[in-house]
């Protein structure tokens, strides 16, 4: 694998983090020298027909009308009648679909996991694009296979701008601050809000472009807003407590009001005091965040903390790690963990360490083995095999084995 450092050229990951991220673009030369495309224009095409792979096509001409976009699956005889330029093939999460997509990720570590959004890999037929537009997450563009053409400008937009009637954002008009054409290993960094336009190289004969996106998500506050109050409601259903009187409203001592109909500021101010105690007890915990950020959108896949298994399934699941097979982290399972900070008042230090969605709670003498595994896809087998000394830390690591948030590599290869 290649060093961190290196994909971002002569930029130090720390001035990388306090200069650029989420505030300027970076082009990056040569950021993967060398690089071979993992995916080839057919391969995509054939996954573009799979029920289980977000998939689309965009064509900005020669259509119906201008900026048509579909959604897969698509059938194999749908891609003899598009034609033959300005056309745009979208996989989504293709790091779930294909290893090489999820070793990729380990490039973009020195950003936290959980920000990851997903790769998304796009073909391009020649003067193919999505049009000039923006996007409120930040993106990595690495040009895998022959080359395109990018265009950004940092000028604001509102919805205004954009054409009506579409089912894409596109801009009206797009006037280019900086412009570049990236080659294989070539890589664009782009924060937030940042307007750009990306076009494959329109001559016939070239190499097929292909791109591909490493995106990072930003929740927004109706998002977050949204998943607490949803924890609020799950909370009090899943505990079946009754509310104690003094979670209703009440107003004592109240002045007489010389109109009836109405809602006084006093009774305003304590209903949002009300409200905000409660929101703010909430927030004070992290579980919620961890479980939203973590969620995966199915239900029942989360970690099961409490899973029996004998001692006998434990050392066939261990057995492959000591003798130095490589444990594999899902890339369907998302893990995160929450130190508790220790100054505030707080019953439970234990670490709470969170799988899809779903949160089970340990002591700080799991913490070097919860962070490894999180902070890493392929986490070091020595220092797996050297914490396993403790009997609880291996029905741990047996039960995310048998679950299939962790998987020996060698297995996949086999099958």
């Amino acid at each position: 694998m290649l060093n961190n450092d290196h994909i971002l050229g002569d930029i130090s990951l720390p001035l990388f983090l306090q200069e650029y991220w989420q505030q300027k673009p970076l082009l990056i030369r040569n950021a993967f020298p060398n690089y071979s495309c993992s995916i080839s224009a057919d391969e995509m095409a054939g996954l573009a027909c799979e029920s289980d792979v977000e998939s689309r096509i965009i064509i900005e001409r020669d259509g119906d009308f201008p900026w048509q976009c579909h959604h897969g699956p698509f059938d194999e005889s749908e891609f003899s009648k598009l034609p033959e330029t300005h056309w745009t093939l979208l996989l989504q999460s293709c790091n779930l679909h294909l290893p090489a997509f999820a070793r990729l990720l380990e490039q973009f570590r020195f950003i936290p996991n959980w920000r990851v959004d997903d790769v998304m890999v796009s073909y391009a037929a020649p003067g193919g694009s999505v049009g000039p537009h923006t996007d409120n997450y930040d993106v990595f563009l690495l040009q895998a296979q022959g080359s395109r053409h990018w265009d950004i400008s940092t000028q604001p937009y509102t919805d205004a701008d954009y054409i009506p009637d579409l089912d894409l954002k596109i801009l009206k008009s797009f006037q280019a601050e900086k412009s570049w054409k990236l080659e294989p290993g070539d890589m664009l960094y782009l924060p937030p809000g940042v307007a750009h336009h990306g076009v494959a190289d329109s001559d016939l004969a070239a190499d097929d472009c292909i791109t591909i996106s490493i995106g990072f998500r930003a929740p927004n506050y109706v998002e977050l807003a949204t998943a607490l109050l949803d924890e609020v409601l799950s909370q009090h259903a899943s505990n079946h407590t009754s509310l104690l009187t003094s979670d209703f409203y009440q107003d004592p001592n109240f002045d007489l009001q010389k109109n009836p109909g109405e809602i006084s500021a006093q009774a305003l101010q304590k209903i949002n005091h009300m409200v905000q105690q409660q929101l703010n007890s909430r927030i004070q915990d992290s579980d919620w965040f961890g479980k939203y950020i973590t969620s995966t959108g199915e239900m029942g896949e989360g970690f099961l903390p409490n899973e029996t298994l004998s001692d006998m399934t434990q050392e066939q699941h261990l057995k492959p790690l000591t003798e130095g097979q490589q444990l594999t982290r899902n890339e369907s399972s998302k893990l995160a963990f929450v130190i508790p900070d220790r100054n505030e008042k707080n019953d439970n230090n234990n670490v709470h360490f969170f799988c899809n969605g779903q949160v089970s709670y340990y002591s700080q003498n799991f913490l070097p083995i919860i962070s490894l595994i999180c902070n890493l896809r392929y986490p070091s087998t020595d220092l797996l095999v050297d914490m396993l000394d403790n009997r609880q830390a291996k029905l741990l690591l047996a039960r995310l084995i048998n679950q299939g948030h962790l998987y020996y590599e060698q297995d996949v290869d086999e099958d």
